[in-house]
């Protein structure tokens, strides 16, 4: 099967906009988490579940966004989610915003995450059951 990204459907909210009813750029990031958590449950694995039952947690190393078009208050939007790169102790997601009607783009962004033992906060390596869960959303950067 080829890799391909998830695609979660969300609005642009009233808490989301400017008084103008346009996104405000930091609201974007509640639309990359909301996508983040929906793949993660889409291949069964949960956030919960890797912190809880797997001790793992994922603590956010590095973000980047780039913004192309406004998006508007009420407006449908998917947020097409993949992971572009898995290390031994990190994964980097992509994240695609565009307008549901017309796909017209509206933002980009890659965020980094690290696996840290829960406890102790350092560094450890990514499970490979959670890497072979991956495996369908993993694409090329």
């Amino acid at each position: 099967m080829k890799p391909a990204p998830y695609e979660h459907r969300d609005r642009v909210r009233w808490s989301d906009c400017d008084p103008m009813g346009i996104i405000w750029y930091g609201a974007y990031p509640r639309l990359f988490e909301a996508a983040e958590f929906e793949l993660l449950r889409s291949c069964g694995l949960s956030y919960e579940a890797l912190r809880g039952e797997g001790g793992v947690w994922l603590p956010r190393k590095a973000f980047s966004a780039e913004y192309h078009s406004p998006a508007q208050m009420d407006e449908e939007v998917v947020v097409a989610a993949s992971v572009t790169k898995i290390g031994t102790t990190s994964l980097t997601w992509r994240f695609e915003v565009y307008r549901a009607s017309d796909r017209a783009h509206r933002a980009s962004a890659q965020l980094t995450v690290v696996s840290v033992e829960k406890d102790a906060m350092v560094k450890r390596r990514i499970p490979d059951s959670v890497r072979h869960q991956l495996a369908p959303f993993i694409v090329a950067d």
